[in-house]
């Protein structure tokens, strides 16, 4: 009785270590397999890229420089607040804008479909399109999620449970108004972006009993690494 008074203390603040460590020896419930990715727009509106830049100043210059040649590219993005992974930097985006110019030289990645084997081969520090549906990320809401695995959770754990928590977050809000899902991960951290009709739409997902179960599962074994400030789409044609 008393051990099931602190777990329910723990949750209430947030999943501290102990009860993290009697989640992990719970049996997970079964999460449908995501083969392959779920739409297919850049195909038609181009590819995405996953950049991660120091500095933001090159962005509007290359969307000018695009835009001047007829293309209509978006941009999308943050500035972190909390130190990003080394293989990251403080200004992440999403964008159609083709690597040219000062851009070319960025960390800047392709975004892929799933490969085959779905989201279990997908592969560390790649980007990867889970859900492929949105033709302009600018339109609509976009959330950030940056996590962290738990001290508590072991190492030699977390690649496979991050791979089926894609699945699981995939398989929960695809069907109720997501149409974008990119995600970026490495040994012990992940980030991901979710694209969605609206922001109303998003809201009503999370409040279900079922699309309360997404965050939870993430609570489970990573917690948030920081906060982050939209710095575009703007007024990048200026």
């Amino acid at each position: 009785m008393r051990h099931l008074k602190v777990c329910r203390r723990a949750f209430l603040i947030g999943l501290t270590v102990s009860c993290g460590a009697s989640l992990l020896g719970q049996e997970l419930a079964p999460v449908r397999d995501l083969p392959h990715t779920i739409g297919s727009a850049s195909k038609t509106r181009g590819p995405l890229m996953f950049c991660a830049i120091p500095d933001a100043s090159i962005i509007p210059a290359a969307y000018d420089a695009s835009a001047k040649g007829g293309q209509r590219p978006f941009v999308i993005g943050w500035e972190l607040k909390a130190d990003p992974p080394r293989e990251l930097a403080k200004i992440v985006l999403i964008t159609s804008l083709p690597l040219s110019g000062n851009l070319a030289k960025a960390n800047c990645k392709r975004v892929q479909p799933l490969p085959p084997g779905g989201a279990d081969a997908m592969q560390l520090h790649t980007p990867y399109a889970a859900v492929d549906k949105a033709t302009d990320w600018t339109n609509g809401y976009t959330s950030l999620v940056m996590t962290a695995k738990n001290d508590a959770f072991p190492a030699k754990d977390y690649v496979p449970r991050l791979k089926r928590h894609v699945r699981l977050v995939a398989q929960l809000f695809e069907p109720n108004g997501m149409d974008g899902y990119i995600v970026h991960a490495g040994e012990d951290f992940e980030w991901a972006y979710l694209h969605w009709v609206d922001k109303e739409t998003s809201v009503k997902a999370f409040a279900t009993p079922e699309g309360k179960t997404g965050p939870a599962d993430s609570a489970s074994f990573q917690h948030a690494r920081g906060a982050s400030v939209q710095i575009f789409p703007g007024d990048l044609g200026k």
